[in-house]
């Protein structure tokens, strides 16, 4: 079996990748903080996501490193995809069990988005995904890639959509303002959730369209979004002084 070779062009990507993983540590510290001042479940929950969204950057990080030091996309690259998007996955469940505690909508889906999500994930793992293998090493075989990839992304705009609406609906109930803020944010981390999944779609597109070798500028607008999405999500839940002060005075 050959290895696709590296594309110097994609260097960029692994030093913005390094930068995101600072972040996201950062952050996640931040919410631990938080849960251990709280020591409730919502903070923790959030915990959770952020350490396996810091785990999926650290994954495509670590296997950029391998094609950067081996000139070629290997096995630990091949190894990294689906466990970044098995990442993803299980921080979806955490988020809704987030949303659930928050807005009590949703408690039914928990079981059935785990069943799902324990499905995807292994079809992730599957051979015939031919993660980082060259087209022209399974040309005639059977290639689920596409559909694995478009049900990681089509399970991820599920739970947010349903995030989203839950959010409006316990909005219009909430009749305290910091209530009415937190819950706004928290939608507007879902809706830069799913702008970030977007943005991989044009990305695809662009391969597919044009031939581009990947990770256009659309990744970087992606994990732009990506860090809206802790930085809104933080602020639905902590809610600092400023901000309070700030929703008191308007």
């Amino acid at each position: 079996m050959t290895y696709t070779p590296f594309n110097p062009n994609i260097l960029p990507i692994f030093f913005y990748y390094i930068g995101l993983i600072v972040f996201s540590v950062v952050m996640t510290v931040l919410m631990m903080k938080k849960w251990r001042e709280r020591n409730v479940k919502p903070p923790l929950y959030l915990s959770i996501v952020f350490i396996l969204l810091t785990v999926a950057l650290i994954s495509l990080t670590v296997g950029l490193a391998e094609a950067i030091a081996t000139g070629f996309f290997k096995e630990i690259y091949r190894i990294s995809l689906p466990l970044a998007y098995s990442m993803i996955i299980i921080a979806d469940i955490f988020l809704f069990v987030f949303a659930e505690e928050i807005t009590s909508k949703g408690k039914n889906a928990i079981i059935p988005l785990i069943i799902f999500g324990v499905i995807i994930i292994i079809v992730l793992f599957l051979p015939w995904n031919w993660w980082g293998v060259p087209p022209e090493d399974y040309a005639g075989q059977l290639n689920i890639r596409l559909y694995s990839t478009l049900s990681v992304i089509l399970y991820s705009y599920i739970v947010y959509i349903f995030i989203s609406v839950f959010c409006l609906r316990a909005r219009k109930r909430a009749q305290d303002a910091k209530a009415r803020t937190g819950l706004t944010l928290l939608f507007l981390s879902m809706i830069c959730m799913i702008a970030f999944f977007l943005m991989f779609v044009f990305d695809t597109l662009l391969i597919t369209l044009t031939g581009h070798p990947g990770y256009s500028e659309f990744v970087y607008i992606a994990w732009i979004f990506a860090i809206l999405f802790f930085i809104f999500i933080y602020l639905s839940l902590v809610m600092p002084k400023w901000l309070v002060d700030r929703i008191e005075k308007s």
